[in-house]
């Protein structure tokens, strides 16, 4: 044994075991109590049209401000949100927002992003958070991180592979673990089986927390604990949309179990194959629908007359509620959307 080996052996190996007795335990810190953990993965699901922006940015906006959750204790602090969709909606939405809870908007300390970050793309991601650095030196390295939705910044990925799902977790450990902060993602559940996330099964093991948005009639909220790694679930909330200036702004309200939805069958069929057919795009539908009818006849069980008049009555109707959007011949998510 030559003597660099002899002194390589007789270091001290650097234990990384520790008997349970001499390990400290902590409490758990919530930035919204008994909801959503300090430096958490949080996954924030539901159907198109159930209103998961609206909660994202409810909760949010609570953090940025300083104000209760709907009389919860929340942690203050810098709160960023990098949006898909929406980016001319959003100012109205925090507008409204402000005005609502008498908050000052100059003072909120909420940041967006002009375009949905390419998370798997590196020069996008580093300026991401070369901007994230820059704020901070003012505000504080942020609370939280609000990525809506998942489809929008998969780049292309595939989300019902497990390998670029699990990217997509690494992803946002990697936020987190820089930032210290808790990252909120905002994704879609399936066609088919509307409490769970579409995709790989990669999204929700890696989740501390896992909430469920569901829309019941147009403007109430139903808000569900569907995991909690950690700690308790926290009992089910439902949320009524209180219309201010040219947007909403959600008030907690007494849960109210209903049998019957706004949206009938084949309603909620043609939001559904909406957004299936523009996943991949910019959600939106020129003249030319062909696409869509032919999703929506594919699940429609009636005759070709009976799809073709279910067809016209979905689109109708889906505007007439909000969902939907008509302006020249352009079919695009209304306002009431996510």
């Amino acid at each position: 044994m030559t003597p660099e080996t002899k002194s390589a052996h007789s270091l001290p190996a650097k234990s990384v075991l520790t008997l349970i007795g001499d390990v400290k335990i902590y409490n758990p810190k919530y930035l919204i109590d008994g909801i959503i953990e300090e430096s958490s993965l949080v996954g924030l699901i539901g159907p198109s049209g159930a209103g998961k922006t609206f909660v994202a940015l409810d909760m949010a906006l609570s953090m940025a401000t300083g104000k209760d959750y709907h009389g919860l204790f929340v942690k203050k602090g810098l709160a960023i949100l990098s949006a898909g969709e929406g980016h001319l909606g959003i100012p109205r939405r925090v507008e409204a927002w402000c005005e609502y809870y008498e908050k000052s908007l100059k003072d909120a300390n909420f940041a967006i992003t002009s375009h949905a970050i390419e998370l798997f793309n590196k020069e996008s991601f580093d300026s991401f958070c070369m901007s994230i650095d820059s704020l901070s030196i003012e505000k504080g390295n942020p609370v939280i991180i609000v990525i809506d939705t998942v489809a929008r910044h998969m780049g292309g990925k595939d989300e019902n592979s497990a390998k670029d799902m699990g990217e997509l977790v690494r992803i946002a450990d990697e936020l987190k673990s820089k930032y210290q902060c808790s990252i909120v993602l905002v994704h879609h559940t399936g066609h088919a089986q509307k409490n769970r996330a579409r995709g790989s099964t990669a999204y929700r093991g890696a989740l501390d927390t896992e909430i469920l948005i569901k829309a019941n009639g147009i403007d109430n909220i139903y808000m569900t604990c569907e995991k909690q790694k950690d700690g308790q679930m926290f009992e089910r909330v439902q949320f009524v949309k209180t219309k201010v200036k040219s947007s909403i702004v959600l008030s907690q309200t007494e849960f109210v179990a209903t049998k019957k939805e706004k949206l009938s069958k084949y309603d909620q069929l043609g939001l559904d194959t909406f957004n299936e057919v523009t996943s991949e795009t910019d959600f939106t539908i020129g003249p030319d629908i062909k696409k869509w009818r032919t999703a929506f006849y594919s699940t429609h069980t009636g005759s070709n007359k009976a799809q073709n008049k279910a067809f016209s009555r979905c689109r109708k109707n889906l505007i007439e509620f909000g969902y939907l959007k008509l302006e020249d011949d352009i079919y695009s998510l209304g306002d009431i959307e996510t």
